[in-house]
């Protein structure tokens, strides 16, 4: 299979992984960009030619197509290929629905989980408040996904079917939570967001983009 496009970023980004899972469901091979190096590829003059911002992921199609911005890269993948009405929806308000989870993942979610990937990575500080702050976030978001799937005793967020963009998602920063802070003291209070996500990373095109599913048992003392 030639590669679609080739996305630029720094290695296990979540947001990469969204857009490879969508584009495997598509028949579409996104290709990492090799020997990335964050800070120094992405503040070359070349890179910052095509890409003027320095912001990762980006998105270079075969084709010559410039895109930042992971939601928008995702959605061009989404949109081209034959999964398409799947992956997006076929009716205004099933697409509405699958969007409203996508945004609510970049916004709200991956807005709760960076922080934590930044505190273990050791790049930040932050003071117990400010990590029991995110923390809140971060279970405000999951919350309402779980009650949102007992309430329709749903398999899939937006979809009654087949999974969609809106699953593939949501789990991608969770994929972070999930291996850093959502413990299995947490992990007990949301059931169905827990049998919901391993239903998602298993799907056909999701597991070869996600990997391995990883669970921390004890999240670290703040």
């Amino acid at each position: 299979m030639s590669s679609f496009g080739t996305i630029y970023s720094y290695p296990n980004n979540p947001r990469v992984k969204k857009v490879q899972a969508i584009g495997n469901i598509n028949g579409l091979q996104v290709s990492e960009a090799p020997n990335f190096e964050m800070g120094v590829t992405n503040r070359t003059p070349e890179f910052l030619a095509k890409f003027p911002l320095g912001k990762v992921p980006v998105y270079e199609g075969a084709d010559g197509t410039l895109l930042f911005e992971s939601d928008a890269i995702a959605q061009y993948v989404a949109e081209s290929g034959p999964a398409k009405d799947q992956l997006l929806g076929v009716s205004a308000a099933e697409r509405a629905h699958i969007r409203q989870w996508s945004c609510l993942a970049e916004g709200d979610l991956m807005g709760a989980v960076v922080p934590f990937a930044l505190w273990h990575m050791k790049l930040v500080q932050y003071t117990e408040k400010d990590l029991e702050g995110h923390l809140a976030k971060l279970e405000r978001v999951v919350g309402a996904a779980e009650a949102h799937l007992k309430a329709g005793d749903r398999k899939w967020l937006a979809t009654a079917e087949k999974l969609s963009a809106a699953d593939i998602s949501l789990a991608a920063p969770l994929s972070w939570a999930f291996a850093m802070i959502l413990d299995e003291e947490l992990r007990a209070k949301y059931p169905n967001v827990v049998a919901w996500y391993e239903r998602t990373i298993e799907s056909e095109g999701v597991k070869q983009a996600f990997g391995e599913k990883k669970f921390v048992e004890k999240r670290p003392a703040f």
